[in-house]
């Protein structure tokens, strides 16, 4: 009985044909439904970051404006980021720049306040020359006013000098001619009386 129910199925006949070669197609097309599922998914995935250069001609042959779009995407990172370092190796390069500016002009403040701190103490030095220089100008003032004084003096005495000399030389003038009428009384009493002589010699 269980024979011939099998057998009315037809279970216990070989496959047919059509059905094997019917079999091995299905499974290839399953494959290949997978594979494009599998490749769309990863190109969903992979959108932000950057494919390699076969999944990108792989792209092109499914979805050729997609893989355009991608690639323009790429090119225009990768110049935003050729810009990119070209704007930081310019900072950098001013950077350095200022820095460099920085130090020469940290020089030059020393180097003023250096100054300034010598103009500071060229101005006390000459202030502390200008009051010595005072000082000994006013001690020299006074040291020639007394030497004044004892020229005024010394020009004072001579100017009595010659009136004593002629005092003195009168009264020696005088001192011979009254030591000589002293010493010749005769002459005197010639020159005021006549003399007996004179007297007789008249009669």
């Amino acid at each position: 009985m269980d024979a011939d129910f099998f057998e009315g199925l037809g279970l216990d006949g070989p496959p047919p044909t059509a059905e094997v070669g019917a079999g091995p197609r299905h499974k290839h097309s399953n494959s290949m439904d997978g594979y494009s599922s599998a490749t769309s998914s990863e190109v969903d995935s992979n959108q932000k970051k950057a494919m390699a250069a076969d999944r990108l001609a792989e792209l092109a042959l499914i979805d050729p404006k997609r893989a355009k779009r991608i690639l323009a995407n790429r090119q225009s990172a990768a110049r935003s980021k050729e810009r990119k370092i070209r704007y930081t190796s310019e900072l950098e390069r001013k950077v350095q720049t200022l820095q460099a500016e920085a130090t020469t002009l940290s020089a030059q403040i020393t180097l003023l306040q250096a100054m300034e701190q010598q103009a500071h103490l060229r101005d006390a030095l000459n202030d502390a020359l200008r009051n010595e220089l005072q000082r000994l100008k006013i001690a020299a003032g006074q040291i020639p006013a007394v030497n004044g004084n004892n020229r005024g003096l010394s020009s004072q005495v001579p100017s009595h000098t010659p009136s004593l000399h002629y005092f003195g030389n009168h009264q020696a003038q005088q001192q011979p001619l009254h030591s000589h009428t002293h010493n010749n009384p005769r002459l005197d009493g010639q020159s005021s009386q006549p003399s007996f002589q004179d007297f007789n010699q008249r009669a």
